[in-house]
């Protein structure tokens, strides 16, 4: 997928009831930042009384497309959740700077490692730089590259509205192939 000014390959993994529940009801991914943030704040499936909700908050739950909360009396209940999980980035770079370079634009969202055709001349060096940003490499060619460095995984992470969004570009992508280049 394109996404970041770069071509990137997303593992990830699908919530296939949720995967299920909206294509039934016909909805993809979900853009807005301001309602994924304000998603956030609401347990997934138990009403919440709309007098706990303040008032721009409630305006932007009323503008959500159907099938991602319901507003039922006094009471608001949210169905949206994250479809997918992305579990790591794959960048295929072109050189050694590019391929960091590239894979840094993922570093709040999900571990990430870049794939080159051969390791530069101070590949000592050039590895430790990439271990010190918790970048996995892998050389060799796309289709059989041979991991030279385990990526790290991101610590102290946790969820934000901008990681959820991110999570619905790659679900946009997933299911029917829409770009995902302004993230």
């Amino acid at each position: 997928m394109r996404i970041f000014n770069t071509d990137a390959t997303i593992v990830h993994t699908t919530h296939e009831g949720e995967h299920v529940r909206r294509q039934a009801i016909g909805l993809g991914h979900v853009n807005s930042l301001a309602l994924l943030d304000v998603l956030m704040d609401l347990p997934v499936g138990t009403p919440v009384p709309i007098s706990s909700v303040d008032t721009p908050n409630l305006r932007v739950l009323r503008k959500a497309p159907g099938g991602v909360v319901r507003v039922a009396g006094s009471a608001v209940t949210r169905l949206l959740m994250p479809v997918v999980t992305p579990v790591l980035a794959v960048v295929y770079a072109s050189g050694w700077r590019d391929g960091l370079a590239d894979a840094s634009e993922f570093a709040s969202y999900l571990p990430r490692m870049f794939v080159v055709d051969e390791l530069p001349g101070n590949s000592d060096e050039a590895l430790a730089e990439a271990s010190w940003y918790g970048i996995g490499v892998a050389v060799g060619p796309p289709s059989a590259p041979a991991i030279v460095l385990e990526p790290e995984p991101l610590p102290d992470w946790q969820p934000t509205a901008a990681w959820w969004r991110f999570c619905e570009r790659v679900y946009g992508f997933h299911v029917h192939g829409e770009s995902v280049a302004h993230v």
